[in-house]
């Protein structure tokens, strides 16, 4: 019995549920966004504002179609997509969080 390399690791389906969990994780924080957000535009009316609504209601739906894919559809959760799509879903988790924490202010 041979150990396992660095491309068996890196193949791991195990990515997989880990991208989906870091996905859903996204999908809170972009709620969190969008409420921030939605109760500046109430308060200030500002075109900017408007087009983080925006911009936040479409990163909800790119996220959820993308969970929706890789939880549904067998051949899109191929062998070795499941680092990559957790490498995505973490570099977003990590920007989303820094836009929580300045629009939290």
């Amino acid at each position: 019995m041979r150990g396992r390399g660095a491309h068996d690791f890196i193949q791991d389906q195990n990515f997989t549920f880990l991208a989906i969990i870091v996905g859903l994780l996204n999908v809170f924080l972009l709620l969190i966004l969008l409420g921030i957000y939605l109760s500046s535009y109430r308060k200030i009316k500002s075109s900017f504002t408007l087009g983080l609504v925006a911009f936040t209601v479409l990163l909800i739906l790119q996220n959820t179609i993308f969970i929706i894919f890789m939880v549904t559809r067998e051949g899109f959760r191929g062998h070795g997509i499941g680092f990559p799509v957790l490498s995505v879903n973490i570099c977003q988790f990590a920007a989303l969080t820094v836009l929580l924490r300045i629009a939290w202010e």
